[in-house]
């Protein structure tokens, strides 16, 4: 009878659900994620800050139709229409601050699709790690590593 012995790298770490990363990819990992997760948070201003653009333009247009008094109409309409540049300048510092973060993301991305392309892993043998790893990815937190982009 023989012995099986299966190699085990020092340089991988577990994560949860028994996915290995290795050591040198964690850190663009956990960076990604963290951008990633960043990226989300500042699409999502963006989006109520473009419905606030939006829906202060469509006043600013049609608040002389609906009040009765040219005054007040004209009070109203200054307000709304200072409301809408400041919403705007809002709105425009959000969509720079998001293209800045994206712009990170793709980097980080790509990199990452670098590594698991090239060398993802120490086996010598064939193996499924890259495979396993884009699963995860994909189930865990919807990111596919399938393409080129996100």
């Amino acid at each position: 009878m023989g012995i099986f012995v299966q190699q085990v790298s020092a340089a991988q770490i577990g994560t949860s659900e028994a996915n290995n990363v290795p050591k040198h990819i964690e850190g663009v990992l956990e960076e990604f994620l963290k951008r990633y997760n960043e990226l989300q948070r500042l699409k999502q201003k963006e989006f109520v800050r473009l419905i606030v653009v939006l829906v202060l333009g469509f006043l600013c247009l049609w608040s002389m139709l609906f009040l009765a008094t040219a005054e007040l109409a004209v009070g109203l309409s200054s307000i709304l229409v200072l409301g809408f540049i400041f919403s705007l300048k809002q709105y425009y510092q959000a969509y720079k601050e998001t293209h800045h973060v994206y712009i990170n993301v793709h980097i980080l991305y790509h990199h990452l699709l670098g590594k698991i392309e090239v060398g993802f892993c120490q086996h010598q043998s064939p193996c499924q790690c890259a495979e396993a790893f884009k699963q995860y990815m994909w189930k865990r937190y919807g990111i596919s590593f399938y393409g080129t982009s996100i």
